[in-house]
């Protein structure tokens, strides 16, 4: 809701007015070639997002035949995946309905897998195909566009379930992308709160966490923290912070304030004070592991800020 609504997007280009400017036209003899193609080519595209984000495309598939082919597709497959990034390293923000579109169908199709324990198997073809890369570039495209680039992170956070695409978003550049994102629009809550979401299930090594900590993920994140006292920005916020610190070694200045001020804000709210309480043993030397001398007199004017264990069952353990 934080993002706004969007009229309805149109459907995608006429078949025939596709036709008329395809070099290949999508017709299931054009699959079958392109099919044909994809095996004797033996598969040269795995690799092909080392380092940073590159073209999903091998020049093999225009961008007319890519729309056609997408909007036909009814599964997952290689010739799906392969029409899926075309279209998105084509995206742009004067450009953005095919995406979008490409964008939806695949978070349908992925997060029906990521549902099924037993199946995870179109997880690993998305994460050995061109197309995280392209989620990518899709991202750096429509970057002006809160709606547009909010549907890229929202397929990252339903599809880093898995290990293996998580990684590939990372091999692809994803963590600069988002820390553009989240500097282009620093007031927009809705795109800080998807930002801090896909962060949290992106940082699952130390590895990762430790770049996002050099990236400057941590003075972002404490900026969204400022920018809005929304309980979901506050709570996801601190969800990553203690990721950045456990498993990223961030430095901790000014990590106590604004912890301690979300907890304020939120005092009532149990998970988002358990939240808090997490990043405050990470910072805080014996954090609540005394009984508050206050506390036991009757009265602490600390309230929610004490750093000292307000009942027995406040205690921490050393």
């Amino acid at each position: 809701a934080a993002l706004g609504a969007r009229p309805h997007i149109p459907p995608l280009l006429a078949p025939s007015l596709l036709r008329q400017s395809m070099a290949v036209d999508g017709t299931p003899a054009a699959r079958a070639a392109y099919e044909r193609g994809g095996r004797e080519r033996g598969g040269q595209h795995h690799g092909h997002n080392s380092g940073h984000a590159s073209k999903a495309q091998d020049g093999n598939m225009a961008l007319p035949q890519a729309i056609e082919g997408l909007e036909d597709a009814t599964e997952l497959d290689d010739y799906s995946l392969r029409c899926i990034a075309t279209v998105l390293e084509h995206a742009s923000t004067e450009h953005r309905e095919p995406a979008e579109r490409a964008l939806t169908k695949l978070g349908t199709w992925l997060a029906l897998s990521a549902d099924r324990a037993t199946d995870r198997r179109s997880l690993t073809r998305f994460a050995a195909s061109p197309a995280p890369a392209a989620v990518v570039v899709a991202m750096r495209g429509m970057r002006d566009d809160p709606l547009s680039a909010a549907l890229c992170c929202n397929l990252v956070v339903t599809t880093s379930v898995n290990g293996d695409v998580a990684a590939a978003y990372l091999r692809a550049g994803i963590l600069e992308e988002i820390g553009a994102l989240m500097d282009r629009h620093v007031s927009h809550g809705g795109i800080q709160n998807i930002c801090l979401l896909a962060l949290s299930g992106l940082l699952k090594e130390n590895a990762s966490a430790r770049q996002a900590v050099s990236l400057g993920f941590v003075n972002r994140v404490l900026q969204a923290m400022e920018s809005t006292v929304g309980r979901e920005v506050q709570y996801n916020s601190l969800c990553v912070l203690r990721i950045l610190t456990e498993q990223g070694r961030a430095q901790r200045a000014g990590l106590q304030e604004a912890t301690l001020r979300a907890k304020v804000a939120h005092a009532n709210d149990e998970p988002l004070v358990s939240a808090a309480d997490e990043v405050l043993v990470l910072v805080m030397p014996r954090f609540k592991e005394v009984l508050c001398w206050h506390w036991q007199s009757g009265w602490c004017k600390l309230g929610a800020r004490c750093t000292y264990a307000h009942g027995p069952e406040d205690l921490r353990t050393q």
